[in-house]
């Protein structure tokens, strides 16, 4: 396993991480609009509203989750759906 000792915040390391991913890889939740990272690998999809009978953690094919509960779709970072959009003048 790699280490990187860095001076920067963890939220800085997480997402290069996040964005050297979508680089390589192309089209996926790490570089979609509606995809916000909790760690470097998985993320929550905010592309549809809140549903609160919605068990997030199911599509990471978990029974049970240490995350709190999410009322939105939880996924991996390679996860490619047709709802797809990276708008470059999205910040």
């Amino acid at each position: 396993m790699l280490y990187v000792v860095s001076n920067e915040p963890a939220e800085v390391q997480t997402q290069k991480c996040v964005d050297a991913f979508y680089a390589k890889n192309g089209p996926c939740c790490a570089g979609c609009d509606f995809w916000r990272w909790i760690s470097a690998t998985v993320g929550e999809c905010v592309r549809f509203p809140p549903n609160h009978n919605h068990d997030a953690a199911a599509g990471l094919g978990m029974t049970s989750c240490s995350l709190p509960r999410s009322t939105t779709n939880l996924t991996k970072r390679d996860h490619w759906c047709g709802e797809f959009r990276d708008d470059p003048d999205q910040a």
